[in-house]
């Protein structure tokens, strides 16, 4: 019967990685559907409700300035950077956000990866635990993964590096590998560079 159960279990995991927040473990990499499931947010759970998490190092400039959260602190557009929320603002971004919590899975097969969404699952071993809640803290306490880039160093990128070591973020790299990429890529830099200076 337990064999069962397990396989159950393992047969779900493939196609959903929804979890209760009260079942994360400091050094969890969490994650959560935005734009209408477009696209997810990364981020490291610490403990006691907090996600160390990765957003645009620059103001938006269209936001207003929102009072400061009463669990966090955390106020948008004034925190910018590697930030350290509660799980409620980890999760708030308007209308286009989930409210479904997800861990993101590591040391999956190759075969068990393609079947699953980009942004779910890597291949990669993880560090232990203390070590990934040590460098996310690390990091947040200097503010340091460098500038924000959707493309070169996100959410993502930040939250595999603090559980492997390594920057990397598995939707960037399947949107760059569409057949369609290459050829608006050099559009863009074509654009880029007629612009006036």
């Amino acid at each position: 019967m337990e064999k069962i159960k397990e396989n159950i279990e393992k047969g779900k995991r493939l196609f959903t990685h929804r979890i209760d927040s009260c079942r994360f473990k400091p050094g969890d990499h969490i994650y959560a559907y935005r734009g209408f499931g477009s696209y997810s947010h990364h981020g490291i759970y610490v403990g006691e409700d907090r996600v160390i998490h990765f957003i645009p190092t620059e103001s938006d400039g269209l936001s207003k300035q929102d009072p400061p959260c009463p669990k966090c602190g955390y106020q948008h557009n004034v925190h910018l950077g590697v930030v350290k929320t509660c799980l409620g603002c980890f999760l708030s971004k308007g209308a286009l956000s989930s409210d479904s919590l997800c861990l993101y899975q590591y040391e999956e097969s190759k075969l068990v990866k393609k079947l699953k969404r980009a942004g779910s699952c890597s291949s990669a071993k993880c560090l232990p635990p203390e070590t990934v809640v040590n460098i996310a803290n690390e990091l947040h306490k200097e503010n340091c993964f460098g500038r924000y880039d959707l493309v070169g160093n996100n959410c993502e990128d930040f939250s595999t590096f603090c559980k492997t070591g390594i920057r990397r973020s598995e939707q960037v790299v399947i949107v760059m590998n569409l057949p369609m990429m290459p050829f608006l890529a050099k559009v863009l830099e074509s654009l880029k560079l007629s612009l006036p200076k």
